[in-house]
């Protein structure tokens, strides 16, 4: 039987900036599935300078933009929803949270990643993205009992401005992803719509430079089930 992980997010290109060479590495293993749960649709963000869509057209533009991202990263499966980018904090949290625990008890993965509380960036729906993902995880019964991490920058890992970040004492996992890096940039350049944030936050990435990008991606596991040991997620 495949082992299954499951990414929890916001907004397309959060499963990228966030987790994008965790994704590619896991996904390249024969026994290992890839699922991704999106909240919004993206449509509060930028339209790219100059506008690539009109401002109706992005939540349309952006839902494409990450199933391009998803077949670069090798994602099996992507569960899109439309609770509204930038007002998920406006949604009543037990429905979210039922959403999502839904969707975990339909996938079973055997371990779940989302945002820390802080959200790195600091986004409201990345918080409450994360709060949701917990509460669902929490409820479920001990049988049911999950791993799981959130996707960290340590503190000593960081030069970008506004990144808020975890003290390298609380990092249990680093995943290389150096041999995939060009996935990373290749997932990145398929959100077209935000290359302005993809040169601010990875410069070089859309003239096809991949080679400054991260070398390594950090997790912190909060809930670890009786057994849980080693390096690896799963």
């Amino acid at each position: 039987m495949k082992k299954k992980l499951m990414f929890i997010y916001a907004h397309p290109d959060d499963e990228t900036f966030a987790s994008g060479g965790t994704i590619a590495r896991y996904a390249r293993l024969s026994d290992c599935e890839i699922v991704l749960f999106c909240a919004t649709r993206g449509e509060a963000g930028k339209t790219g300078n100059p506008p690539l869509c009109t401002r109706e057209e992005l939540g349309e533009v952006r839902s494409r933009e990450l199933e391009g991202a998803a077949a670069v990263l090798g994602i099996d499966r992507v569960i899109l929803r439309d609770y509204g980018d930038g007002r998920l904090a406006e949604v009543p949290f037990r429905q979210l949270v039922d959403e999502i625990a839904h969707q975990i008890r339909l996938e079973a993965p055997h371990a779940v990643v989302t945002f820390p509380p802080h959200g790195i960036s600091g986004h409201p729906d990345h918080q409450v993205i994360q709060r949701a993902t917990h509460e669902a995880l929490a409820g479920m019964d001990d049988e049911l009992k999950i791993p799981l991490y959130y996707t960290v920058v340590p503190e000593s890992d960081s030069n970008t401005p506004g990144v808020h970040t975890t003290p390298l004492a609380e990092v249990t996992h680093r995943i290389d992803v150096a041999p995939f890096r060009k996935e990373i940039m290749n997932a990145l350049q398929q959100h077209r719509t935000q290359h302005l944030s993809i040169q601010r936050v990875f410069p070089g990435v859309w003239e096809g430079d991949w080679k400054n990008l991260r070398r390594t991606e950090y997790y912190q596991i909060v809930n670890a089930p009786a057994g849980i040991t080693g390096t690896e997620l799963i």
